[in-house]
């Protein structure tokens, strides 16, 4: 019984039903404000989230450069044991090296020169 008198009741009053041009407008006016208010809300949260993103790729790009770094003091250090090893190789045995080198720029010439 309680849904019949309500429904009697919207139905008794249609004057409250009504809305005005005012009201509408007001309406609208107070949904561009909460539009605008939504849009510097969404402009701030990329501004934070871009910063964030700016933040981490800075970050992998210092990870990347101390890990190329890296690598390079690991090749150079290698490399300088290679040349100490050759080096020790040539003095250990000087004319087996000389031949050898001979061997190899005869091989270069002949390969140049066709």
């Amino acid at each position: 019984m309680a849904t019949a008198k309500t429904a009697t009741a919207s139905t008794a009053n249609p004057a409250n039903d009504t809305v005005s041009a005012r009201e509408i407008e007001e309406n609208i006016e107070r949904i561009r404000g909460d539009i605008a208010s939504l849009a510097g809300s969404l402009k701030k949260y990329g501004a934070g989230k871009t910063d964030e993103y700016k933040t981490k790729a800075a970050e992998a790009g210092q990870d990347l450069t101390k890990l190329s770094q890296d690598a390079l003091s690991d090749l150079s250090a290698e490399l300088q044991n290679y040349e100490r090893a050759f080096v020790a190789e040539v003095r250990r045995r000087p004319l087996q090296s000389i031949g050898i080198a001979a061997g190899v720029g005869f091989l270069i010439a002949a390969l140049v020169r066709r």
